[in-house]
């Protein structure tokens, strides 16, 4: 995972001005590393830092916490904050301050640390619902999971100046321009760079699977796909056109954690509230709120539209799960689901309800003859005659092999006799001609049974059955014909 080329980790390890992380930082580190860590121990340390103690009373101070009186205590910011939190900040702060200070004219800085504050507070945001216990860690590698840019930028000349100059600071640009140039990308340099400043696992690895998050697997999982996620997310701030960025963010949410686009919306709108004040704490500067909440409605608008599309595809697949491969008739899974339906409601309303059972006579021939491909033919085209034959409400389903059921709604015994004929003398006129040079003619055998008030069956599975009894009754007459019950079992 943290492997790199050699001659880029040659050029890392040599380059003088390689980011690294200040003392404090290490400081905090060893706080979290503690298993018992004091509210006391954790403002001492702050205190140390003018500026990191400034920055803590204000966040406490701040309007997400509402505190009546003011905080002017380091301990009773600590308190308030928590401790996992404060010590998320403080390294979060510590760390921006400190690589704020490479500036150079071929990096967008600005930029990178706009989409570095917002996927650190999507991180943050989005880990309520992900990681649960790890919000404040995952503000953190939010932030990070990028940082290896700026080592490349500091080891790997010019690298960069091509999209500054275009303006194609896109990430996936970014990210391409990486792999040719030096035949990886920012993710696996920021592992890199993160294991060396002895960063906890987590971070590291977060940094590693940012590009390839359904990869991840191990304890690690869910908190590597949540920053990975706060990445896209990242993205809708970054575009002024940011409805493509949306998509790709909802999308990556369902398919990580199977989120619906309303949840994620609603996610988006959290993040978005977040932003001014995290930002601000941070010293990055993201073109105030109404920019902010401009970019969220323009997403808004996306995510409504991807809504409907996924609602669709929904749809579109509970209607192919009922469907036929073959011919694309309706299966039986789809037939046991509505003869019941339909057999109440004949109850309900004293209106018939009938049932033609067909099978293809010598089927077996067909196959034998001509082979499953020619067989296969068959079978479409009596499925579409079938169906051509039929009313709108009238319902067709391949029961199995050459087997076909119909049903047929306020439908006596006669009006089925009829439907059941007429498929059949049209069924045994057709010659079908297949793709390679066959013609071939096939007959059917059919068995109908009427729900009415003359006969009252016990369900729907005793009217499929006596409907199959005719059938076979059917056959054994010499096929090619039509059997009711009362041309088998009058009464």
């Amino acid at each position: 995972m943290l492997e790199l080329p050699e001659k880029l980790q040659k050029a890392l390890s040599n380059c003088s001005t390689l980011p690294s992380a200040p003392g404090a930082v290490f400081e905090i580190l060893e706080l979290c590393r503690e298993s018992d860590i004091s509210i006391a121990k954790v403002a001492k340390i702050l205190s140390r830092d003018p500026a990191l103690t400034a920055k803590t009373l204000t966040v406490a101070n701040s309007p997400l916490f509402g505190v009546r009186a003011q905080v002017t205590t380091v301990d009773r910011a600590v308190a308030l904050l928590g401790i996992n939190a404060t010590l998320s900040f403080a390294l979060s702060f510590v760390l921006v301050r400190s690589l704020r200070k490479l500036q150079k004219d071929r990096f967008d800085h600005p930029a990178f640390w706009r989409r570095s504050a917002i996927a650190a507070v999507a991180a943050r945001t989005l880990g309520t619902y992900t990681s649960k216990t790890q919000s404040d860690e995952l503000f953190l590698a939010g932030l990070l999971q990028d940082i290896g840019m700026l080592a490349l930028n500091e080891s790997v000349p010019n690298l960069y100046r091509p999209l500054t100059a275009s303006g194609k600071w896109e990430h996936s640009a970014i990210v391409e321009a990486e792999r040719q140039a030096v035949g990886t990308d920012h993710a696996a340099v920021s592992a890199w760079l993160l294991h060396r400043w002895n960063l906890p696992e987590e971070y590291w690895r977060a940094a590693a699977g940012s590009h390839e998050p359904e990869s991840a697997e191990g304890k690690d999982k869910n908190f590597v796909q949540t920053a990975a996620l706060a990445s896209s997310v990242a993205e809708i701030w970054m575009r002024q056109q940011n409805a493509t960025a949306a998509a790709d963010a909802a999308r990556m949410s369902v398919l990580l954690f199977q989120t619906p686009p309303k949840v994620f919306e609603a996610k988006l709108r959290e993040i978005a509230l977040a932003l001014p004040e995290a930002t601000k704490n941070l010293d990055i500067d993201l073109g105030g709120e109404e920019k902010i909440f401009q970019l969220f409605d323009q997403a808004r608008e996306t995510l409504v539209s991807l809504t409907l599309q996924i609602q669709q595809q929904a749809r579109d697949l509970e209607s192919l799960s009922h469907r036929d491969a073959l011919t694309s008739l309706y299966n039986r899974a789809y037939l046991d689901e509505a003869l019941p339906s339909l057999f109440d409601k004949s109850v309900a309303s004293g209106q018939p309800l009938s049932v033609v059972f067909l099978d293809l006579d010598h089927f077996k021939r067909v196959n034998d003859t001509y082979g499953h491909h020619v067989g296969d033919q068959v079978l479409i085209a009596v499925a579409h005659l079938i169906q051509g034959a039929l009313r709108g409400d009238d319902i067709v389903a391949r029961y199995g092999g050459e087997e076909f059921v119909c049903l047929l709604p306020d439908t006596d015994e006669a009006g089925a006799v009829l439907v059941a004929e007429r498929l059949r003398a049209s069924i045994a006129a057709r010659t079908v001609a297949t793709d390679d040079g066959h013609n071939v003619n096939v007959t059917i055998s059919a068995g109908c049974a009427t729900r009415s008030a003359r006969r009252q069956f016990a369900d729907m599975n005793d009217l499929l059955r006596f409907a199959d009894q005719c059938l076979y009754a059917a056959k054994g007459a010499g096929r090619n014909r039509v059997a009711t019950l009362d041309s088998i079992a009058p009464n």
